[in-house]
């Protein structure tokens, strides 16, 4: 099980430093709102990922093994080509802060939440991420144990939304720090990123 939760806990750390729709509205708010008020958008995965888990771990449930070793392979391309985006970004130095005048606009905590669950339900990321990297891994460890299958959603989702705090922290302080800070986070989930795709193409190689 402990693996498993690892699994989870590494996927949750890559997902939270993966940039998107939801973590550039998360940067925005930050920056323009201050923490109070952009904290909690960090749970509107929680609200939004529901519908879309449910149904794709339906289809996946059903889904014979070749099948989810292919979209194994097609889950870690995935995955390397976010980290090639993430390492454009990274090396053209695109870390700043967007200009205030075109932060979106949430003049309530609620009002940015409920924008939030919005973007991240609309957005192709959640549809991807969990039919072809969450939800084979989910899917995979509910077959040998349901409570394997609890562990790894679990992890997933503690360090996730975890992540994404210390974003808001970091990008509340980003004055003072400097991009220096938010790059090495960037680098780490660099990093993070390319170690998972790796282990799911070998995954899938060798069953």
């Amino acid at each position: 099980m402990f693996a498993v939760m690892l699994q989870g806990v590494s996927i949750g750390f890559a997902a939270g430093m993966t940039p998107g729709p939801l973590q550039a509205f998360l940067l925005t708010q930050t920056l323009t709102h201050g923490w109070r008020r952009a904290i909690w958008i960090v749970l509107s995965p929680l609200l939004s990922d529901g519908p879309i888990v449910a149904l794709i771990l339906l289809v996946l449930q059903t889904a014979s093994d070749g099948l989810l070793r292919a979209v194994g392979l097609f889950g870690g391309a995935y995955v390397l080509y976010l980290a090639w985006g993430l390492w454009g970004q990274i090396r053209r130095g695109e870390i700043g802060a967007p200009a205030e005048g075109n932060a979106p606009e949430a003049r309530t905590p609620w009002a940015a939440l409920r924008k939030a669950v919005v973007i991240n339900a609309l957005g192709p990321g959640p549809w991807l991420f969990w039919s072809t990297v969450m939800g084979p891994l989910v899917v995979s460890a509910w077959r040998d144990s349901p409570a394997h299958g609890i562990a790894a959603v679990a992890g997933f989702y503690a360090v996730f939304l975890l992540t994404m705090a210390v974003q808001v922290i970091l990008f509340h302080q980003a004055r003072r720090l400097g991009p220096k800070a938010i790059r090495i986070g960037l680098w780490i989930g660099l990093a993070a990123m390319i170690l998972f795709a790796l282990s799911l193409w070998r995954d899938a190689l060798l069953g």
